[in-house]
């Protein structure tokens, strides 16, 4: 395990197209998003831009160690998405990873783009650092996620459903051709090590992409009726206002929405939800990959319902006995209990579910308890919060704990 970081390096630049020198000026293989394709049927060659780490066995570098220094770390599932990345290890939040296949998944972690692109661009010219020049991670075995609607059309050239988004491979050498006049993928395998001959039978009429984006629509529209964000009639609502502009994917979506999905397509978004986490972070990767105008909109009316309380909030709720404090799971101040108090977890959770519920969602009371947990300074309204904080404490029992 003494320089896996270097080992991975090395395997990037092996699978370097010969004549980067002049179609990629950084030398090393182009980046492509990692989508679900790649995870079902992973190819050797391209480097793949996951959304985040789910697993693996981790190996962190840290900034002034020698080169072929790392320690063995044990981490939790985390994302790069923005607005949703946590720090760790102390003073490292991951923001970008790379990956390739070998096999297994191998990622490069680090939390800025700029890092990723000196490391191996040192690695490409042989002048690598003698100590390790930023914070940096390597997973092996890695299981990294897929970045969410993006579809691996041919090698080097992926789509997003719904947003068209389209990123290609531009040192292809038929570029901007990917399709032979037949309809199929040119290079069936990335084509730096891949023959012109290898064609791939992948018809582009676009169905398959039609069939998923419906999929990954309606799993939207349950998780939105289900977290009780919208009714029913609000969901049919704005999708058949979709219908108008994209009626071959709305109106398959709408039919669902009325009629319920088919056992196939239940499971289907089963997966896609899962995949990310539960609806929740189904929901908000969704807005941010295809309401971009009004993303950020978007999670404001969530953030005002509550709906991103689990984002503001700690893993569990407890009893600090050092501090004589409790620390809710809910985004509650922490607060103190008797001299005396001893509460079981158990006992803690009930009393932080029993406060936070006491409060209507859209009352005034619970905006000031996520304002004060952020950090807020205190105002008017704090000691008016407080006030009726303490009745709801001996509502719920917290002076007999």
């Amino acid at each position: 395990m003494k320089n896996k970081i270097r080992n991975f390096l090395l395997t990037i630049l092996f699978f370097a197209p010969i004549t980067t020198a002049s179609s990629n000026q950084k030398g090393f293989p182009p980046a492509v998003p990692l989508s679900q394709d790649d995870i079902k049927d992973p190819q050797k060659g391209y480097m793949h831009i996951p959304q985040g780490i789910e697993g693996g066995t981790f190996m962190y570098a840290k900034k002034g160690d020698p080169s072929g220094k790392t320690e063995k770390v044990e981490l939790e599932k985390f994302t790069f998405l923005e607005g949703y990345r946590t720090e760790v290890i102390n003073g490292f939040t991951p923001s970008i990873g790379v990956c390739i296949y070998m096999d297994k998944w191998s990622c490069f972690i680090a939390d800025s783009e700029e890092v990723i692109n000196k490391t191996l661009s040192q690695q490409f010219a042989n002048n690598l650092s003698p100590t390790h020049e930023s914070d940096m991670i390597f997973c092996e075995d890695c299981k990294p996620t897929p970045v969410p609607l993006f579809s691996r059309i041919c090698p080097g050239y992926y789509r997003a459903h719904i947003t068209n988004e389209v990123v290609e491979d531009k040192t292809l050498p038929t570029y901007p051709e990917f399709f032979s006049k037949e309809g199929n993928c040119i290079y069936e395998k990335p084509w730096f090590i891949a023959s012109k001959n290898e064609v791939k039978e992948k018809n582009n009429s676009g169905i398959d992409n039609i069939d998923q984006a419906i999929i990954l629509q309606s799993a939207f529209n349950r998780c939105m009726i289900e977290e009780k964000v919208w009714k029913k009639e609000q969901v049919l609502k704005v999708n058949r206002e979709g219908a108008k502009v994209t009626p071959k994917l709305f109106n398959p979506v709408i039919e669902i929405i009325e009629n319920g999905a088919t056992k196939s397509q239940k499971k289907e978004q089963d997966f896609a939800i899962e995949k990310l986490g539960g609806c929740k972070n189904y929901i908000r990767t969704f807005i941010s990959m295809t309401m971009k105008k009004d993303s950020e909109e978007m999670m404001k009316i969530l953030d005002k319902i509550g709906f991103n309380d689990d984002l503001l909030g700690r893993p569990k709720s407890y009893f600090d006995q050092n501090l004589k404090m409790v620390f809710c799971k809910e985004p509650i101040p922490e607060f103190t209990l008797n001299y005396n108090s001893n509460p079981s977890d158990k006992e803690v959770s009930t009393l932080c579910s029993c406060l936070w519920n006491k409060f209507p969602e859209g009352r005034w009371e619970k905006d000031e308890m996520r304002r004060i947990f952020k950090g807020g300074d205190p105002n008017w309204r704090t000691k008016g919060m407080f006030s009726r904080f303490g009745k709801a404490m001996k509502v719920c029992g917290g002076y007999e704990l």
